[in-house]
Parts: structure tokens; sequence; C-alpha cells
């Protein structure tokens, strides 16, 4: 007999907050379903580069706020932090109580690193969503991005923007 440990979003979202009162931790991490910590690596400047570039191109497609490294409440996966995520200006005054999470963006961009792994990338795909997320946006090691949305993977955003990103960061 398994035990399912997932925790509820309103524990997710208290461990968090309480969480972020640690000033010893680094600030890449994230949370589990089960509340355990996630850590990652200090994102590159190339990886960071991108994701400005995205946020910033988002933003003028499609107008609304587009930040880099919000966290993201989600049903099955915890708290996440996609890289880019994306939302009418109005949506931005809807967040989870005082732990600033948000629930149900848009719209999320993970932009891959060398350390990732398929299956985590995987998890958080359908974590994001299966919290109503409409549509994720990977971005693969060598530039190519492919679109995910509940129906699957389709040849092209939904939102109908069209990402130019820089060559020269994929080299």
């Amino acid at each position: 007999m398994s035990i399912d440990t997932t925790l509820s979003p309103d524990a997710l979202s208290h461990l968090w907050a309480e969480i972020a009162k640690n000033e010893q931790l680094p600030d890449w991490y994230e949370l589990s379903e089960h509340g355990e910590i996630i850590m990652s690596p200090k994102p590159s400047n190339r990886h960071q580069r991108l994701c400005a570039e995205i946020a910033f191109q988002l933003r003028a497609q499609l107008g609304g706020e587009a930040v880099v490294e919000a966290a993201v409440l989600t049903v099955s996966a915890g708290v996440r932090v996609p890289d880019v995520v994306w939302m009418p200006a109005e949506k931005w005054q809807i967040l989870r109580t005082d732990q600033d999470l948000l629930e149900a963006p848009e719209l999320v961009v993970e932009v891959l690193s060398p350390g990732n792994r398929q299956i985590e990338i995987n998890h958080k795909i359908q974590a994001y969503l299966a919290s109503s997320v409409q549509e994720v946006i990977i971005v693969g090691l060598d530039g190519v991005l492919t679109y995910h949305h509940a129906t699957g993977i389709q040849p092209a955003s939904t939102f109908g923007i069209t990402l130019t990103l820089p060559r020269h960061l994929f080299r």
C-alpha cells in the first residue's frame, strides 16, 4: 500500500512562504508536490539572455506582462518556476494570497539547459497543462521551439506569436 504524501495547494503555499524567509538558501529552487526543495544551478548568462529576450518579445507581441522566473503553483508538481511567464495585465492582480504565487498563467516558457533531464521537463509540461496553463513553449538546446497544449504538441503557438531567438546564443 502506498501512502500519498502530496501536499495540498494551501500547504505548499505556506511552505513556499516559510522557505522564502530563509536567507541561507540560494534563489534558484522549486518545491516538489511533496514539499521537497528542488535545487537548481544558477542560470548561465546565455540562459538569462534568452529568457529576457523571450519576455521582451512576448510583451511586445501580446501586451500584458511577461516576467522571468515567476513562481507557479501547479496541481500536480508543487511550486515550479518557469523561465518566463506571460499573462494579461489584469490577471497579474490575482496572486495566491501573501505567498505571491501564480495560478494558471496563460503561457509559460522553459529554456532548456544541458543539465535538464527529459523526464523532469515532461513532468513540468504535464503539470503546467493540468493546472490550466494554455500553452507551454520549450526552447531546445539548439533553439528549436515546441508548443505544448492539452491536445498535444502543435506546429505553432495558438497565441499567434513568433519568437525570433538570437542564433549566436545556440552555438
